[in-house]
């Protein structure tokens, strides 16, 4: 997945004849509007696709071709009579999806069962082909898609092997999207374009208008670094926009930064896997990691017990801070493995009160 905003948890649906749709990231904005449709929006979350799958957890690609009808204008009056509803505005993926399910429009795993389906309940929808990128990169990947809508295609494009989005088009060779889990618009930004990725091609009653690049945020990669957080607190967010708080950094933490976008770095565990994002102006570069002897912690020369103290006050710490975050940069906390197995931990208590007490 990629890339993945923290506190993300979804359970993992089977993909059956390559129409499954399964999310990845989150956020739980309401939908002010079809382009921020968020299948975990609270109206239609927790609406059955089929068994235990909701559109919550397995409903990206239902949430994508209800974004596709109306990007491209085609809930008309038939597509009104068939979705029992009167008027547009009460469109939505909930709404989609029972017209689905009263068509027996999903399979067993909550995926879609019938490509065919989408013009039954929304005449104007023709679905065109299933198919996979030829290209095996991000550049290659957005000229077929430019390609494709240039003779009037929608494409909803699979991400990760689980996770489907609405691409609403290329610009300066860049491919945006809509995506049902996050709000982050280039596609390159959030996800990995290894080559070979599944896409459905649909035409609609009009083909896509440009892309509107109004407040787009560019994420821009760096070289993974050490901060220390430099502010009394800061708060820890699940994506660029400072909506949904995951947690709290305390003045003094260090964590890892890979990336900054529009005033916010995104935090990084040991892993690479995104932890969440904070304001940079709450962080200050750590600078160049200080060489230390085993046991000298801090650095004086000594292993003593200021040296146990901070090896405490870490151990701690990992028990109540999220993976990532840390009261120790990476040089100190590999000086507390006094005992050598690669591990600071309770283990090394002993090693260090061995030392000071002779």
């Amino acid at each position: 997945m990629l890339k993945r905003a923290a506190g993300a948890f979804l359970a993992a649906a089977v993909i059956a004849s390559g129409a499954a749709g399964n999310c990845c990231s989150l956020n739980t904005f309401a939908a002010d509007s079809y382009t921020s449709w968020s299948q975990l929006d609270e109206r239609w979350s927790g609406i059955s696709l089929a068994g235990t799958y909701t559109i919550g957890n397995s409903g990206c690609l239902i949430t994508s071709l209800s974004i596709m009808a109306m990007h491209s204008g085609s809930i008309d009056d038939a597509a009104l009579k068939n979705l029992g509803i009167s008027d547009v505005s009460d469109f939505n993926p909930g709404v989609l999806a029972k017209a689905y399910t009263a068509r027996g429009g999903f399979n067993q795993w909550g995926g879609i069962a019938s490509w065919g389906t989408i013009s039954q309940i929304i005449p104007s929808v023709t679905f065109i082909t299933d198919s996979h990128f030829k290209s095996a990169d991000a550049d290659g990947i957005a000229a077929e898609i430019k390609e494709l809508m240039a003779s009037g295609q929608h494409i909803i494009m699979n991400v990760n092997g689980h996770h489907w989005v609405y691409v609403e088009g290329v610009a300066d060779g860049e491919i945006y999207m809509f995506d049902p889990a996050c709000d982050v618009r280039v596609v390159t930004d959030y996800y990995t374009l290894a080559g070979c990725n599944e896409y459905w091609a649909l035409k609609g009653k009009n083909p896509a208008p440009p892309v509107d690049m109004t407040g787009v945020i560019h994420k821009e990669e760096i070289e993974p670094a050490e901060y220390f957080c430099t502010a009394a607190t800061a708060d820890v967010y699940s994506d660029v926009k400072p909506e949904n708080r995951l947690f709290t950094l305390n003045c003094g933490d260090v964590v890892t930064v890979s990336a900054l976008a529009d005033g916010m770095a995104e935090l990084t565990d040991s892993y690479g896997e995104t932890i969440g994002w904070t304001s940079l102006d709450a962080l200050s570069a750590a600078g160049d990691e200080p060489e230390l002897a085993p046991g000298d912690i801090n650095g004086d020369g000594c292993v003593d017990e200021i040296d146990l103290a901070l090896l405490n006050d870490y151990l701690s710490a990992a028990e109540a801070r999220p993976e990532g975050v840390s009261v120790l940069r990476k040089s100190e906390a590999a000086a507390a493995d006094l005992n050598g197995d690669g591990t600071a931990d309770r283990g090394d208590v002993a090693a260090y009160l061995s030392v000071i007490c002779g």
